[in-house]
C-alpha cells in the first residue's frame, strides 16, 4: 500500500473572517469563517437581525410605538424582559380577538395606573393593563385607585422622549434599542410574532401617503384606528384600482367572557380575584352550562368587575355579586327553584402594600400590589 502524497499545488488563501474580522490561512476554497465558533456566532447574529426585522414590521411593535407616543416617552416600557413582553403580547392579542380583528372597536386596553393625571406615569406592562369594554374605559378616564405599575415622572429623561407625530417606524427602532435587540429577538421567537398583512398594508400606506397633501395627511393621522377592510380600500383607491372586499370569520366574545379572562389573568398576582371569578363562573355555571350566552353582566355588574380589576377592593362589590348570582340561579331550566346559596364571603385579605425597586435604565419601578391568601 502506497502512501498518498500531499497535493503541493493547493493554494493557501488568507481571507478575513466576517465575524471576528481577523485574517486566517486556509487551503479550502469554501471556508468563510476562521473557526466553528465564529460561524455559530455569525448564524446567531443573522437570526437576531431577521427577528428584529420582523418586529420592525409587526403590528404589535407599531402598537407599542403608538402607546409610547401617547405617553410621550419610551420609559413606559421600562423593566421589560422576554417573559413580560410575551405576557404583554397576549394582552394585545386578546384585544384583537375581542374586536374581531378590526371589525369593531368595542374593547380597549385600559391602564390600572393611568398614564396621565398623576405624579407617576403608568407603565405598559401586562399587570398594569386590562382589556375592557371601550365605554367603561372612556368613562373611567384617568381615575386611579392606588394600584398598578408606575414610574416617577422625575425619573423620565429627555433622550427617551417621543414627540407627537414622530415617524412610527423610527419609534419602533428606538423601542428595540431601548429594550435590547436580544430581548426583542427572543420575544419574537417565543411569541411567534410575524409581519402581519395589516401591517404590510400600513407600511405601504405610510410610504405612499403624502403628509404635505391635506387629505392624505388626514388619512395618515387615522390609519391606526382603521379596520383592515378600510385600509385595503384606501390602498386600492391610491392605486386607482377596483377592489373587492373581504371578510374574516371571527368568534364574538361577550363582555362577560372578556372580563372573566382578565379576572383569571390578574388573579395570578391578586388572589382575591380568584374568589370573584369563582362567584361569577362556578356558582352560575351549573345553571348556564348548556346556554353560556345566558351568562351576562348588566351595567352595574360590568362596572363592578371593571372597578375591581382596576384596584378597588373586592368587598365593595359584594352586593352587586350577590344580585348577579341571584339573577342567574333563581330558577333552573325546568323552573325548579334551587335552595338558598351560602352568603358571599371573601377569605383573601389584602396585606400592606409592598414597594419593590428594580434598576432598569434611569428609572425605579413600583411593583404591582401583591396579596396573601
Amino acid at each position: 500500500m502506497t502512501t498518498a502524497t500531499p497535493n503541493k499545488n493547493k493554494v493557501t488563501r488568507q481571507p478575513t473572517c466576517p465575524n471576528c474580522k481577523k485574517r486566517f490561512r486556509t487551503t479550502s476554497i469554501k471556508k468563510i469563517y476562521c473557526t466553528p465558533q465564529c460561524q455559530k456566532e455569525a448564524t446567531k447574529k443573522k437570526r437576531r437581525v431577521s427577528r428584529t426585522n420582523r418586529a420592525i414590521h409587526s403590528a404589535f411593535f407599531y402598537h407599542l410605538a403608538y402607546e409610547c407616543e401617547r405617553a410621550g416617552t419610551l420609559q413606559i416600557l421600562t423593566g421589560h424582559t422576554v417573559e413580560s413582553l410575551v405576557a404583554l403580547y397576549d394582552v394585545y392579542k386578546l384585544k384583537l380577538r375581542a374586536n374581531r380583528y378590526g371589525e369593531t372597536k368595542d374593547y380597549e386596553i385600559s391602564h390600572i395606573h393611568p398614564v396621565q393625571g398623576c405624579k407617576t406615569i403608568g407603565l405598559y406592562h401586562a399587570p398594569n393593563l386590562v382589556v375592557v369594554p371601550a365605554k367603561l374605559n372612556r368613562e373611567h378616564g384617568t381615575q386611579h385607585y392606588g394600584q398598578g405599575l408606575s414610574i416617577s415622572r422625575n425619573a423620565l429623561v429627555s433622550k427617551h422622549s417621543v414627540e407627537k407625530g414622530a415617524p412610527r417606524k423610527q419609534t419602533v427602532q428606538r423601542i428595540i434599542a431601548f429594550l435590547g435587540a436580544d430581548v426583542v429577538a427572543e420575544t419574537v421567537k417565543i411569541a411567534k410574532i410575524q409581519p402581519t398583512q395589516r401591517h404590510k398594508m400600513l407600511s405601504w400606506l405610510h410610504d405612499h401617503l403624502d403628509p404635505t397633501v391635506p387629505d392624505q395627511r388626514n388619512y395618515l393621522d387615522s390609519l391606526d384606528g382603521m379596520s383592515g377592510k378600510a385600509l385595503a380600500a384606501l390602498k386600492v383607491k391610491l392605486e386607482g384600482k377596483e377592489g373587492s372586499g373581504f371578510q374574516i370569520k371571527t368568534t364574538i366574545l361577550t363582555p362577560f367572557q372578556v372580563l372573566s379572562q382578565e379576572l383569571e389573568r390578574h388573579a395570578h398576582h391578586r388572589p382575591e380575584l380568584t374568589e370573584v371569578l369563582d362567584i361569577i363562573c362556578k356558582r352560575v355555571s351549573p345553571f348556564t352550562a348548556l346556554h353560556m350566552s345566558r351568562t351576562t353582566l348588566n351595567a352595574d355588574e360590568a362596572q363592578a368587575v371593571f372597578d375591581v380589576l382596576h384596584g378597588k377592593p373586592v368587598e365593595v362589590i359584594r352586593d352587586v355579586l350577590t344580585e348577579f348570582v341571584e339573577r342567574h340561579t333563581s330558577t333552573m331550566d325546568n323552573d325548579e327553584r334551587i335552595p338558598p346559596y351560602q352568603p358571599i364571603v371573601f377569605r383573601a385579605q389584602r396585606p400592606a402594600r409592598v414597594i419593590a425597586s428594580r434598576k432598569r435604565s434611569e428609572a425605579t419601578l413600583q411593583s404591582p400590589v401583591s396579596f396573601a391568601a
